[in-house]
């Protein structure tokens, strides 16, 4: 199961705690160890948490570091009969997606550029999952896009599945001053027509600054 979507490097954020860049050789060195992934206009750094891989700042390259240790789940995944841990049944907290192990990760090279691989497993319902991150040489561009494998005896299905999760990007207070987002709208005979909105325009919003009225 592949579904794509395309990030731009637009985004004006905080570095979070720099970490050294992963290999070009197979295998990270070590599961729980931080890691990140640079292109020529992005870095994308992560960390692992209880044998969880979780996704910290993306940032521009040549950004300022700061310390930071913020970070969000790298991949959603709810599949059919399993609970979510979110009663509101946000699809980031959804099973068994919350509860993926990481498997470690890798880099290949393409003819275009190169790629990341992070790999995941659900040993419960005998998944394999891959979160993968496609750049390319001379595009500020990063393809996301995720695949699944069912490694057991029976069906699986999937309810809701993230092709990329941004984690990030700027701080609540600053999404509308900081960023905008470039969005192409396709029609039959009028593709590619170009939008830029404000994060709140798209449903970015701050929600941990809303003011909560007690009682009626």
């Amino acid at each position: 199961m592949d579904r794509r979507t395309f990030l731009s490097s637009s985004a004006a954020a905080a570095f979070g705690t720099l970490v050294p860049l992963i290999s070009r050789s197979s295998l990270a060195s070590s599961k729980a160890e931080p890691f990140a992934w640079d292109t020529s206009d992005l870095i994308f750094s992560f960390d692992v948490t209880a044998g969880k891989l979780r996704q910290k700042r993306i940032v521009p390259t040549g950004m300022a570091a700061r310390a930071d240790n913020s970070s969000g789940v790298e991949i959603a995944l709810q599949c059919s009969g399993e609970n979510s841990l979110d009663q509101g049944m946000k699809s980031g907290v959804g099973q068994p997606g919350s509860r993926l192990l990481f498997a470690g990760s890798k880099e290949e090279a393409t003819q275009r550029g190169k790629r990341l691989v992070c790999m995941h497993t659900d040993p419960i319902l005998e998944l394999s999952v891959e979160s993968v991150y496609e750049a390319f040489d001379g595009i500020p561009v990063v393809r996301r896009y995720s695949r699944v494998k069912n490694n057991g005896d029976s069906p699986v299905g999937i309810e809701f599945m993230s092709s990329a999760m941004l984690h990030g990007l700027a701080s609540p207070q600053a999404y509308e001053r900081e960023l905008r987002i470039h969005l192409a709208v396709n029609s039959w005979m009028a593709e590619g027509q170009w939008h830029t909105l404000r994060p709140s325009e798209m449903g970015f919003v701050d929600g941990n600054g809303r003011k909560h009225r007690a009682g009626p």
